[in-house]
């Protein structure tokens, strides 16, 4: 089997201080590396200083005098601009969402600094030798017919069912309890927890033993026992590429209750127990009410199987086959 050596230029990896941050970029890498693919990290710390991205050119440019690769591949825009700072190595960048899709303020409009990271990442598009976008909708948005199309894939031998009492009982989580799973940030505003807030206070009016069960720097290795842990998942947020988290909880057949963003429509088409809702306190309640009342797993596992980390990981090393070979005959 050819090795092929890559440098990986992300911001987005677990560290001590966020074991669960980038797990997904990790995962990925991991899968690649039963295919004969060889990488070493540049981590971009850039919430502790947006300065960290301007030093790692410096430490970017060490590591190719040091080590020869054939081909870079960065995750999110800024992270594929610190990677073009170069032109020796071919560069692949995975953009994730909002550095296409941009940032928004509370109120749902686009904020100066989304609008930046739309238009680096447009430009940053037509740069680099190939382009992994994680949705149609970000494809569309970069208006480039040439990026391809991979979502995330999901270790379904990690994600998978478990028994809700045994999970329970090993977090010291109340057996009588309704819990609503909410795996993100609740500072972050994309993800609008204000709004699954309200929604769970009003559910909480037919089911008044509902909790919100909210994970945050959890390692993704614990990450599915709080998924079978909970009754359902309630997403709610602005924008997304191919929500992780939704994949995941559909591979441990968790209820999800969410709104239309990114592919979560196409995620829940032909599954049993989901709720596409539209993004209002009134419908996400009321598809939680409507869950906790069932009170039955989904049924979506099976689907998932299109998403597993190793079908996925032959998709990406078909881009990086093709942009070392120059297929795409790009810079």
């Amino acid at each position: 089997m050819a090795v092929c050596r890559v440098l990986v230029v992300t911001n987005l990896w677990p560290f001590p201080g966020d074991p669960g941050y980038g797990s997904f970029v990790k995962a990925q890498m991991e899968s690649l590396r039963p295919l004969g693919v060889e990488y070493d990290l540049l981590f971009i710390n850039g919430r502790v200083s947006r300065w960290n991205y301007l030093r790692s050119v410096r430490q970017l440019r060490r590591r190719l005098r040091a080590s020869h690769y054939d081909l870079i591949h960065a995750h999110m825009g800024l992270s594929g601009w610190v990677a073009r700072c170069q032109m020796r190595v071919p560069v692949v960048v995975s953009f994730l969402g909002d550095d296409v899709l941009g940032k928004y303020d509370c109120r749902g409009r686009i904020t100066f600094y989304g609008r930046f990271l739309r238009a680096c990442s447009y430009i940053l598009a037509r740069l680099v030798r190939s382009v992994i976008v994680k949705s149609d909708e970000m494809k569309r948005r970069l208006r480039l017919e040439s990026a391809h199309v991979i979502p995330n894939g999901v270790d379904l031998n990690l994600f998978r069912p478990l028994d809700c009492a045994e999970v329970r009982h090993a977090l010291g989580l109340d057996p009588a309890k309704k819990f609503v799973l909410f795996p993100y940030n609740r500072e972050e505003l994309r993800k609008r927890y204000d709004l699954v807030e309200s929604a769970v206070a009003r559910a909480r009016g037919q089911v008044p033993e509902l909790e919100i069960l909210h994970v945050y720097r959890v390692p993704q290795e614990q990450m599915p026992l709080y998924m079978n842990a909970a009754d359902l998942m309630v997403m709610a947020s602005m924008i997304e590429g191919s929500p992780n988290a939704v994949k995941e909880t559909l591979a441990c057949n968790l209820p999800v209750v969410t709104v239309e963003v990114g592919d979560t429509a196409e995620l829940l088409e032909h599954t049993e127990g989901h709720h596409l809702v539209p993004r209002e306190v009134g419908a996400i309640a009321a598809g939680i009410v409507e869950v906790c009342r069932r009170g039955t797993r989904a049924r979506s596992r099976e689907k998932m199987g299109q998403f597993s980390i190793e079908r996925v990981a032959e998709r990406v090393l078909g881009v990086y086959q093709g942009a070392i070979s120059g297929v795409d005959g790009r810079l």
